[in-house]
């Protein structure tokens, strides 16, 4: 049997931040640029999700290029799928100094692009989310990807 044309693709792993009059959440998603220039990115969230809710009443969010010494957060996010409280309090996620009025970002990331939502589409059980990044920062930590179902760290060549 074929795998899932989808896990033949290789994709970062990236953490969606969102907070909103202080809710705040953070789960992983797909994410990909479909505009370098105009740096624009595409995501999609699970429809209904805190997630999905909090992107929706603050107008944006913040992904996370997740690095390769975020294993460890990566699989308890994964087992925290239908958990709807604060993932940053209930994991202990350390996080940097942020404005308290922006998605919290966790310590050790690769990156980070804060985004302000361009447009939406509901697809099945999902929203897919077009958004302009409005900034970001490399972090210096080599970047996480999945594929095939593992995980794997990008390096130089």
């Amino acid at each position: 049997m074929k795998s899932p044309a989808s896990h033949l693709l290789s994709c970062p792993v990236v953490f969606i931040s969102t907070a909103h009059e202080g809710q705040r959440d953070i789960m992983i998603a797909t994410a990909m640029f479909v505009s370098e220039k105009d740096p624009i990115l595409v995501i999609s969230v699970a429809k209904g999700h805190l997630t999905s809710q909090l992107i929706a009443k603050s107008g944006g969010f913040t992904a996370i290029a997740a690095s390769d010494s975020q294993e460890d957060l990566y699989e308890q996010l994964l087992g925290l799928r239908s958990q709807t409280g604060d993932k940053f309090k209930s994991l202990t996620i350390s996080t940097l100094p942020t404005d308290p009025a922006k998605p919290p970002i966790p310590k050790g990331a690769a990156a980070w692009f804060e985004c302000k939502t361009i447009t939406k589409q509901e697809l099945d059980n999902y929203e897919v989310i077009i958004a302009r990044v409005t900034d970001y920062e490399d972090m210096g930590n080599p970047p996480m990807i999945w594929q095939k179902e593992g995980l794997f760290s990008v390096k130089t060549l």
